[in-house]
């Protein structure tokens, strides 16, 4: 007996470990797979720089260029963007609305994030491209209008102004005319049902400075209708809109810290001044809470980004201030946000392609409540593809291993 007992354990630790590597094996990729890649279209080349304006406004591969899309017709407000072509809006179940960087190129945003749909639709077949629209608005400044990219009957902003939602500058004819003014006209625009009648998720999209456009216009957004399906994807922002009066690293030197870009005490901008003195602090964040937010940051984005002492009272870093961001969500009164997702992405930097490409950034930006299920999911991080398959083998090993321990419990009776 006193032999029979060690024998048995080693079995059993030798059976586990041959289920075990079964269950690798069956889930790894051999070295002599072939490894399919998704298509990637190169980035476009266009003549001109964010500092001395954009010289033209391209065609770029499966996309259509409209350099006249008409965002309020009474006004004879419109913009130059970029939308998936060829497709059937009746097919349509999910929009992208990607906003461009700092640089203001819209064709490089909307690129990436085609590019990042069909690593997506090879990862995951469900995810269909003639059932997803990627639009792109071009965020204009006059020096784009002194180099060639824009037109004068087209709406242009200052050189950043755009991402805080602040008026155009021209043409003369238009005047305040926000730039949230602008994302409104395009949700409106995928959210009639007469033209996307199987449209479930509008997704506003943003990295970086398109990040911090994108959480503003969340804050600062009425609500509609059609609030439930409309999400927002923030990907690394420089700095955020703070909720809450209070900093993680408070400076009493810094002036405005609570401000508007950087929190809600006051200076918002004219599209929502009334309503936000209207509803105040509290207003605010509860109708914030409810909506559905998507944050992403990359775990290595270690870049200091907006140096003001506004947003360094938030972090010294893009990561640091996202840390204490989500900290600062789930330590309020009512905790985390139930339409709130969270994903710090392993081994990204401040790279919009990274994080766009990444499973997380695929799972939110292109299935994510794909079918309008209004599935809630907590807070995670980087998501497995195949983790439903990998979980059903582990629990599959159960039963075997509970009659192998039966056996040496019998075993161990009879002798």
């Amino acid at each position: 007996m006193m032999l029979f007992f060690p024998i048995l354990c080693l079995s059993l630790i030798s059976y586990c470990t041959a289920s075990l590597d079964s269950i690798h094996r069956r889930h790894a990729r051999t070295p002599d797979t072939p490894v399919r890649r998704a298509q990637s279209n190169p980035d476009p080349a266009v003549a001109g720089s964010t500092d001395e304006g954009w010289a033209e406004f391209p065609d770029i591969p499966d996309a259509t260029a409209y350099p006249d899309w008409v965002v309020d017709k009474d006004r004879n407000a419109k913009i130059p963007v970029y939308q998936s072509s060829g497709l059937d809006p009746a097919a349509v179940k999910r929009a992208v609305i990607i906003l461009p960087g700092k640089p203001r190129d819209c064709w490089y945003y909307w690129n990436v994030m085609n590019n990042a749909l069909y690593v997506a639709a090879e990862a995951d077949p469900s995810i269909k491209r003639e059932e997803v629209s990627i639009l792109g608005p071009c965020f204009f400044a006059e020096n784009d209008l002194n180099a060639g990219a824009a037109k004068s009957d087209q709406l242009t902003w200052g050189l950043t102004t755009w991402v805080r939602g602040s008026s155009n500058v021209g043409p003369d004819s238009i005047k305040d005319f926000s730039a949230y003014d602008v994302i409104d006209s395009l949700v409106s625009y995928y959210m009639d049902t007469d033209t996307f009648p199987n449209l479930n998720v509008v997704m506003i999209a943003g990295h970086s400075a398109g990040a911090q456009m994108a959480q503003r216009y969340l804050a600062l957004r009425k609500s509609t209708k059609n609030d439930e399906r409309l999400h927002y994807w923030i990907a690394n922002p420089g700095s955020i809109l703070w909720l809450t009066e209070d900093r993680p690293l408070a400076n009493e030197t810094c002036e405005g810290f609570d401000t508007f870009k950087y929190g809600l005490a006051d200076g918002f901008p004219a599209y929502a001044t009334k309503d936000a003195r209207k509803k105040g602090r509290e207003g605010l964040v509860s109708r914030y809470r409810q909506r559905n937010a998507h944050y992403a940051w990359g775990l290595a984005d270690e870049g200091a980004g907006d140096t003001r002492c506004q947003a360094q009272t938030q972090g010294m870093t893009h990561l640091e201030r996202g840390q204490n961001f989500v900290a600062m969500l789930d330590g309020m009164s009512n905790g985390m946000p139930n339409h709130t997702t969270v994903d710090f992405v392993e081994g990204a930097s401040h790279d919009n392609v990274e994080m766009m490409n990444s499973a997380a950034g695929g799972d939110k930006l292109f299935r994510y409540d794909y079918n309008g299920t209004n599935v809630v999911y907590a807070t995670s991080g980087e998501p497995n593809y195949d983790a439903e398959a990998a979980n059903g083998s582990a629990i599959n090993l159960f039963p075997q291993t509970m009659a192998m321990l039966v056996l040496i419990t019998s075993a161990l009776l009879l002798h």
